[in-house]
């Protein structure tokens, strides 16, 4: 069948669904759809809306703490190991962290992610806990700090998983070390986007006085934070563990065209309730991200990798399992 402009349209492509439902409907990405019409293509990325959670498990307690020496710093690593069962077997997942966290706030993950074969490495980031910030005239790049640390755990190819501050490092990695990555999951972040109009919204959406109010309502969801006030409690923790702030610029400058240049499999997520980066901003990114699934968490805040683990973790591991070489 055809739309009003004429274009073709798949049959499939046109399943509706409402948050919770779980329907998969797949969307175009915009920044793209002009030059794949030319071509002859249809564009096109999938996006899904998973159902909101409504109960949680304790936090499972994280395993392989150690510390490893990269050039300048020493970091807290978190590490289950080569070797394991299972469709991952062979393959690395890295886990990065949000600035409401550290390399030991993954509990959830950790296992779910190794007991699918996969080794996960999990790292504070310079300055969180148990990471040295290094020296401040050498603050080093997320990218490079990243490589590195790969390097020196014998880390050859790897999918990464970077959730808010901690997901400023995909875009970069995507084009400084392309070769390195297998699939790159860029979850509920801004991604360090260097576009006037993109961060123009960002102060619009963000009322004055907005960092002075606490932490629990900025990141979580209000359904977590009435749901699960003692998981509640145990997030508190992680993010109350001090932090030396340690500024670390991009390796390359992220507009929009360097994005759409970045051809790694890419999975975008964000919660439905997100204040910072709802499901509108989510599909204008996803407009400039070549062929990108998209997930979206029903009722999920800033940390779907806490509120809506579940969905989370099949979502992820389902994208990085079509991705492994």
């Amino acid at each position: 069948m055809n739309d009003r402009t004429g274009r073709t349209i798949d049959r499939r492509l046109l399943l509706a669904g409402v948050a919770g439902a779980g329907v998969v409907a797949l969307a175009p990405s915009a920044a793209f759809a002009a030059e794949e019409r030319a071509r002859g293509s249809k564009p096109g990325g999938r996006e899904k809306v998973l159902p909101a959670q409504t109960s949680w498990d304790p936090v499972p307690a994280m395993t392989g703490m150690k510390q490893v020496q990269i050039p300048d710093v020493r970091l807290a690593v978190w590490d289950t190991g080569a070797g394991g069962r299972g469709p991952g077997r062979g393959q690395t997942v890295v886990l990065m962290h949000p600035h409401t966290g550290n390399g030991g706030s993954w509990g959830y993950q950790q296992a779910a992610f190794a007991a699918a074969g996969y080794r996960v490495i999990s790292y504070s980031r310079r300055g969180y806990h148990g990471s040295e910030a290094g020296p401040a005239e050498r603050p080093g790049t997320m990218v490079g700090d990243l490589t590195a640390l790969m390097d020196a755990l014998g880390v050859g190819r790897f999918h990464l998983v970077g959730l808010a501050a901690g997901a400023f490092v995909a875009f970069d990695a995507g084009l400084s070390v392309p070769d390195r990555l297998l699939s790159c999951t860029v979850g509920a972040t801004l991604g360090g986007i260097q576009e006037p109009s993109w961060n123009e919204v960002t102060t619009a959406i963000l009322p004055e006085g907005w960092f002075g109010l606490p932490e629990t309502f900025r990141e979580l969801g209000p359904s977590y934070r009435a749901a699960r006030p003692q998981a509640m409690t145990t997030w508190i923790e992680h993010t109350k563990l001090p932090v030396t702030t340690v500024q670390q610029p991009p390796q390359n400058t992220l507009t929009w065209p360097a994005i759409e240049s970045i051809r790694t499999p890419t999975l975008l997520l964000t919660g439905d309730c997100d204040l910072y980066l709802p499901p509108a901003r989510l599909r204008e990114m996803a407009g400039h991200v070549r062929n990108a699934e998209v997930a979206i968490f029903s009722e999920a805040g800033h940390a779907p990798h806490w509120e809506s683990y579940r969905e989370f973790n099949k979502t992820v591991l389902s994208f990085i399992g079509k991705h492994r070489r």
